[in-house]
């Protein structure tokens, strides 16, 4: 019976046995922008950069990406053997070739470029160096050793004692003093003794000497902490703590030793990686099968480097997680469900593949299932009763017992199994059903496609394409209507779960992670709150602790207090794979299924240590490099462009790197970026301070970088220049203004000459008008003369005429004339009227004595007045000699008043003569007033013609009262 069941556990499965343990590693090559695949050294800057030493060039990385450096940076040997980092941040670079160069604040240097580097003299090949407590430096090559002081000054060393020396390695010791391991030339061959040096004042003191040793560069360790040499067949380790030794064996095809920590190192063979613990005295775990590591390097972060042969750069973020790969003729498998059952793990793979695990002796063994049916993927693990294991696939729901497989339903497609009390419930591409475990009744709860189901009494919760919907199953019968049921939530359901407090907690395909109490939404948890995303895959629940697997990682969400605490892992932190298809928790156990495996890992012992550190790369404007002088940063006012190039250095962030960043001058608030380059374009004048920090993707933050900044102002922005352009413009209206009223002036000159030529010819023609009817008047009393034959009168009156005629013409063609000359015209004219008029009027003319004679007056202004006087005043008197007076006085000091008085009729009895007389007396004032209104506009002048009626007593007469100015205006 035994060799029965033998047999036919043969025929229904093939097992294959391996340890599946493996790690997740990060792995970089050319491909990714590393300068090549056969890394030689690692080490890490203060500023948190990671250098590179490849046999094809040097390398520095910041997380996310490679920056290479090679001849056109200053290289002259692109094969990098070694590299050091000092106290002060140099990077030293020893190439293949003689030669030394060091890397400092975005610089190589060289021997071309500085002193310090032309000042060593090298024979051979940097192959190792460090540095003391004192800021010495020391660089080894075979014959000698090179010392470079804190102050630069470099010291040569090639024999101790005249005998020249062998280096083999150095290392600072835990007093910080720098050992020398040094084999000292013998004159006999069998001297093979390697003795310890200690660097004091310029000098090298022995310090020990080791007997029969067989020491190598690769297989020397020294640091404050241990000191690793080999010694033949074995490595002799020296504990400086505890100041106890020990060996170990050396072991087959032994590569290289590399310093870990100060815990322990790592011992790299042609097959295989361990990592050696001091403490613990014996191998603690070990890296990478098949591959040849040449270097290995822990940085801040705790990342463990692999600097392989030929294969590039691995980087393992934690020994915390690890990976159990589901193979298959060298092909990985995913893994879909898994639980726990009978002290084993039994995992759901594709292709009829069911896998079980022994943790104890990670004996990973894969079942292949001997069916008739067709399984494509298994998706669901579920044990009832602690003795039945049934899986759900494509092809209906089967039952596995002493490795055989016997199907319980078939024709359907399982999505989701549950085990609740003492049946099973399954949800189905056509339906949700519930049975017992023998299978000899089938209840169907959901007549359509469900994608999960859940029960808690007699309410089933049933996930759907387009929702969750709670129905309850009536007693007596075995289907549930649809009527009868009530959406919950309105989302594609991945997986429903219940909580120990009884909360109903269901993950969505787009909505996140939902909780409902008594049918109500009372929580909706999405990547606001902190998870990964809203996408979720699958869903577990351990007490107070619900896993949410999702495409980007796992979220762990804890219930037991409020607000929830959320962690998430992803691939950074070991994960192999962030597709996560299922998970499994028991304790701080978590075992998560993706499709290359599964990755395990202790949740209580996963380090979470993160460092994001910022470091400025490069400022640049159009004009200018400003990298070394980022304290004096002046741009020209035409600089136009300035360029930040900076970087958050977080290994485990793999480049999720949020910058934050402002121009204060310009804004004040915060911007976020995350690509590692800020542009500035026409910048306005002025000073500015641009302050960045980084955040990485487990919410790090990192040192904050502050740049102040000016830029020149334009030469139009220069006070002197405003004000320049201020008076010129003023200056320039000034002058507008000026040439405006200077051309507005001109015209009105013009203007005015024009009409002063205007009105002095109207003058002229007004004088030419009372010309005519004077002479006409004379001519007729010649005329009444001769008629009466008065032949002396009229010989005597042609005399007087002939003279007035002679001054009248005279005058008349001047603008002005003199007093003398106007009342000299007058009295001619007086004694003329007076002799055509018989004598009928008399006239006085009185010049005051402070008139000036020669006061310019208009000429033949006066003669109309006078006239008036005569002809429609004096001359209509009956009974009373005519009296006519003319009196010239000064008036306030600027005027010349002249008063024609006459004794006449006056103007009202005038107007009572015959209207041809007021005609003509009309049309002489007429003319008068144009004439004065001439004379104002010509010269600017103010004469003004008052006329006055005298009536006192049985006096009448008129009296006009010319004012006229003293001088006139050319």
């Amino acid at each position: 019976m035994k060799l029965t069941k033998i047999i036919l556990a043969l025929l229904i499965t093939v097992s294959v046995r391996c340890i599946g343990q493996e790690y997740n590693y990060y792995h970089y090559d050319v491909k990714d922008g590393l300068s090549g695949s056969n890394i030689y050294t690692i080490v890490q800057d203060k500023d948190g950069f990671l250098w590179v030493g490849a046999e094809t060039g040097l390398s520095r990385f910041d997380g996310t990406s490679f920056k290479n450096y090679g001849s056109n940076e200053g290289l002259n040997d692109n094969e990098i053997i070694d590299l050091f980092v000092d106290s002060k941040n140099r990077v030293w670079i020893f190439p293949f070739k003689n030669a030394i160069y060091y890397y400092y604040q975005g610089k190589i240097f060289n021997t071309t470029n500085d002193s310090l580097i032309r000042s060593i003299h090298l024979s051979n090949e940097i192959f190792n160096a460090c540095e003391d407590k004192n800021g010495n430096i020391f660089f080894l090559e075979q014959n000698k050793l090179h010392v470079v002081s804190s102050d630069n000054k470099v010291t040569e060393i090639n024999n101790i004692g005249g005998r020249t020396f062998y280096n083999i390695g150095c290392g600072v010791t835990s007093d910080g003093n720098c050992n020398f391991y040094l084999a000292l030339e013998s004159n006999y061959s069998g001297d093979y003794r390697v003795r310890i040096y200690e660097y004091d004042n310029l000098k090298l003191t022995n310090k020990k000497v080791f007997i029969d040793s067989d020491y190598s560069r690769n297989a020397i360790e020294v640091n404050p902490h241990y000191r690793v040499f080999k010694n033949g067949p074995v490595f002799k380790i020296y504990d400086r703590k505890t100041h106890s030794s020990f060996t170990i064996k050396v072991p087959e095809h032994f590569h290289t030793l590399s310093y870990v920590n100060d815990t322990c190192f790592a011992l790299s063979t042609n097959n295989k990686t361990f990592l050696y613990g001091v403490k613990q005295k014996r191998i603690i775990d070990s890296f990478l099968s098949n591959i040849i590591i040449n270097k290995c390097f822990l940085d801040k972060e705790n990342n463990l480097w692999f600097g392989t042969m030929s294969q590039g750069l691995y980087r393992l973020s934690s020994t915390n997680f690890k990976i159990y790969r589901l193979e298959n003729n060298g092909n990985y498998m995913p893994a879909y469900a898994i639980n726990s059952f009978n002290g084993f793990f039994y995992i759901g793979s594709n292709k009829k593949f069911l896998w079980r695990l022994n943790l104890k002796n990670n004996d990973l063994v894969s079942l292949f299932l001997k069916t008739n049916y067709a399984i494509n993927q298994i998706s669901n693990i579920q044990i009832a009763d602690k003795r039945d294991l049934f899986f759900g696939c494509n092809a209906g729901i089967f039952k596995f017992e002493n490795y055989k497989a016997s199907i319980c339903l078939h024709s359907v497609s399982v999505k989701n199994l549950l085990i609740s009390n003492d049946t099973i419930l399954a949800a189905t591409d056509r339906a949700v059903f519930q049975f017992p475990f023998n299978f000899n009744a089938l209840d169907t709860i959901w007549k359509a496609r469900a994608t999960c189901v859940y029960r808690v009494n007699n309410e089933y919760y049933i996930g759907t394409l387009n929702g969750l919907y709670a129905v309850k199953k009536k007693t007596g019968r075995s289907t549930v209507n649809e009527t009868d049921s009530l959406q919950l939530v309105k989302d594609k359901i991945i997986d429903i779960n219940q909580s120990s407090d009884g909360d109903i907690w269901v993950a969505t395909e787009s909505s996140g992670l939902i909780c409902l109490r008594n049918d109500k939404i009372v929580y909706q948890l999405t990547t606001k709150n902190g998870l990964l995303t809203n996408l979720c895959r699958c869903l577990y629940i351990e007490d107070n602790v619900i896993w949410i697997g999702t495409n980007k990682g796992i979220s762990k969400l804890d219930i037991s207090h409020t607000p929830f605490s959320v962690t998430n892992f992803t691939e950074a932190d070991g994960l192999d794979c962030e597709i996560i298809n299922c998970i499994y928790a028991k304790g701080d156990s978590v075992y998560a299924g993706t499709p290359f495996g599964i990755s395990f890992f202790r949740d209580q012992q996963i380090e979470n240590k993160s460092v994001c550190d910022l470091k400025l790369l490069d400022i640049t404007s159009e004009d200018s490099d400003w990298y070394d002088k980022q304290n004096n940063i002046h741009l020209s006012s035409n600089d136009d462009l300035l360029h930040f190039e900076y970087a958050g250095i977080s290994f485990r962030s793999e480049g999720d790197i949020t910058y934050h960043y402002q121009l204060k001058g310009l804004d004040t608030s915060w911007q976020t970026t995350n690509l590692n380059v800020v542009n500035y374009q026409a910048l306005p004048s002025g000073g500015y301070q641009f302050n960045i920090y980084a955040v990485n993707k487990y919410g790090i933050k990192s040192n904050t970088i502050s740049i102040n900044f000016y830029k020149a102002k334009t030469f139009w922005e220069l006070i002197i220049v405003r004000i320049a352009i201020l008076l010129l413009i003023v200056a320039i209206i000034w002058f507008i203004i000026k040439a405006r009223i200077a051309t507005i002036k001109t015209k009105a000159e013009e203007r005015i000459l024009r009409e002063r030529k205007i009105n002095e010819i109207e003058q002229i023609a007004l004088r030419s008008q009372m010309n005519p009817h004077f002479i006409f008047n004379s001519i007729n009393s010649i005329q009444q003369y001769v008629f009466a034959g008065d032949v002396t009168e009229a010989n005597r009156f042609i005399t007087n005429f002939s003279s007035l005629v002679r001054q009248t013409l005279y005058i008349s063609g001047k603008k002005s004339i003199t007093l003398t000359e106007e009342i000299t015209y007058i009295k001619a004219y007086l004694n003329l009227e007076k002799i055509k008029y018989e004598n009928v009027f008399d006239f006085t003319v009185i010049v005051e004595k402070d008139v000036d004679a020669n006061i310019p007056v208009p000429p033949l202004l006066l003669q109309p007045f006078i006239e008036n006087s005569i002809r429609h005043g004096v001359l209509n008197l009956e009974n009373r000699q005519g009296n006519i007076s003319l009196h010239f006085f000064i008036e306030e000091s600027n005027h010349l008043v002249c008063i024609v008085e006459d004794n006449g009729i006056g103007r009202k009895s005038a107007m009572k003569l015959k209207s041809h007389i007021l005609d003509h007396q009309s049309k002489g004032m007429e003319l008068v007033n144009k004439r004065i209104n001439g004379l104002n506009t010509i010269y600017n002048t103010d004469i003004s013609v008052i006329i006055e009626d005298i009536e006192r007593d049985d006096v009448t007469g008129t009296r006009v009262k010319i004012k006229l100015p003293l001088k006139y205006d050319e």
